[in-house]
């Protein structure tokens, strides 16, 4: 059976009778703890959890609407279908930042939860619903918690004062001690109040900060799930890249040297590709920029992971980079593009320049007009978008598709000299023509263009962008 306690400031009939109504069970156990600011919500979840006469304790807030009937019973099926699992809850994450603002990185939250204020309500969903499964994280909202005393470690921390972080002072050390979490999506609620920080929040969250300073960060997401690849033409920025630790926010990464500048200094380095030096690269079409670096991965077998970040030398990333698109790829997303641009720019399709070689080739080759086909996109909807760098995010079988599609088409322009720019536009003509699904984001990927290769004919003050790109000024 199950045990349902709850803090509140003075005796609530109503709500026990609610959550017995709610919860399907005539036997349920409900324990009332009133407590008007006495206590910490740690203590008093402690003499729930010590009063319990069964096994599985829900500790929830007072202030709830249950959306889902027979949730108890769901709550039961999680742990005999999962007895691994020691705490669930309806909202949580896989990463936990140094300063424990779980909730700041969205793309790490998952669950799903519905919030009403002021006679509003509404969903805030932080994750694709997977129905009857369970999401791992590190810790679980307070709003909500189930647990299974069998397989806790530790109950809750009442060195944590008041109101605030009694939910991490509980997950997190059970975490580390081995305790599985997880978020469920079949039980919805709806809390009748939104989260607010004040003094004491802040005061919590310094303490709980430097208690567990040794093991933060903590990030669960899958880490082997893709590879980056940086694409770089000079050995003396590479080096002060690492040197600054510039990419060290990213899992795995690895650069590819491009061009026949000095090497002498990096050849050594175990995460340096050195183009040239492989058994297939087109390492005599400098203008073709990344794209030389996408040629000598795809035709020397170099991508092992299911997604590949391609990356350019001159991009300033999000701190929390590979956090933040972790998520789209568990959703098996087929490409992520970055810097959105409007399609309407006279340098999307229209300036002949960047444009004419790469339209004539696809026309012959794939037998489409792209400018017409673009032209009735532009008037069904003005404020379409492109992925205006080449810095895109492929699925692995996407982007070999993609590299059989182009390879045709860059021979027909590997001479021009704005091939580089034909080959920023291939990527969108390829998701148009191919059909496929390109999510183009925004604020995780700032691209300088420093026109090294001087094909686009900007001013650029160098000093500013190394500055910028060495320290990561977003």
């Amino acid at each position: 059976m199950i045990t349902i306690g709850f803090s509140t400031r003075k005796h609530n009939q109503e709500y026990i009778d609610y959550l017995q109504k709610t919860s399907m069970y005539k036997e349920v156990e409900i324990i009332q703890k009133i407590n008007d600011g006495e206590k910490s919500l740690s203590q008093v979840y402690n003499e729930i959890i010590s009063e319990s006469k069964h096994d599985i304790v829900v500790l929830c807030h007072d202030d709830l609407e249950f959306d889902t009937k027979n949730w108890a019973d769901k709550i039961l099926k999680h742990f005999q279908k999962e007895p691994d699992y020691g705490i669930l809850g309806l909202a949580g994450t896989k990463y936990l930042d140094s300063n424990a603002k779980w909730w700041e990185v969205f793309n790490t939250m998952y669950g799903v939860v519905n919030h009403k204020h002021e006679g509003k309500k509404w969903t805030s969903t932080y994750s694709k619903d997977i129905g009857n499964k369970l999401n791992d994280v590190i810790i679980v909202d307070g709003l909500f918690i189930a647990l299974n005393k069998k397989q806790i470690k530790h109950n809750f921390d009442e060195s944590i004062k008041g109101f605030h972080f009694y939910d991490l002072g509980f997950c997190l050390p059970n975490y580390l001690d081995k305790v599985k979490i997880g978020v469920m999506y079949d039980i919805r609620v709806t809390h009748l109040s939104i989260g607010q920080t004040n003094e004491q929040w802040e005061n919590n969250r310094i303490e709980f900060s430097k208690k567990y300073e040794n093991s933060l960060p903590i990030d669960i997401n899958k880490k082997d799930k893709s590879q980056t690849f940086i694409f770089i033409h000079d050995q003396d920025l590479l080096l002060d890249y690492e040197n600054n630790n510039k990419f060290n926010n990213l899992y795995n990464y690895t650069y590819v040297f491009l061009g026949h500048r000095p090497i002498d200094k990096i050849e050594s380095l175990k995460n340096v590709i050195i183009a040239r030096n492989c058994e297939f690269n087109i390492e005599e079409y400098p203008l073709f920029t990344s794209y030389t670096g996408w040629y000598c991965l795809y035709k020397n077998n170099f991508i092992k992971s299911d997604y590949v970040n391609l990356l350019e030398y001159d991009t300033i990333l999000h701190k929390n980079f590979d956090q933040m698109i972790t998520k789209f790829l568990n959703d098996k997303v087929e490409m992520i593009g970055y810097v959105p641009f409007p399609m309407n720019h006279y340098q999307f399709i229209e300036n002949p320049d960047w444009n004419s070689e790469i339209l004539k080739a696809v026309e012959d080759i794939n037998k489409i007009n792209l400018k017409n086909r673009y032209k009735k996109i532009i008037e069904s909807n003005p404020n379409a978008v492109w992925s205006s760098t080449s810095n895109t995010t492929f699925r692995k079988d996407i982007f070999l598709e993609y590299m059989n599609w182009f390879q045709p088409i860059s021979e027909r322009i590997k001479n021009s000299k704005t091939c580089g720019h034909a080959h920023e536009r291939s990527i969108t003509y390829f998701t148009q023509i191919k059909n496929k699904k390109m999510l183009i984001t925004n604020g995780l990927l700032k691209h300088l263009q420093v026109d090294s290769h001087k094909t686009q004919g900007h001013k650029v003050d160098n000093e500013s962008n190394y500055n910028k790109l060495l320290y990561n000024i977003f």
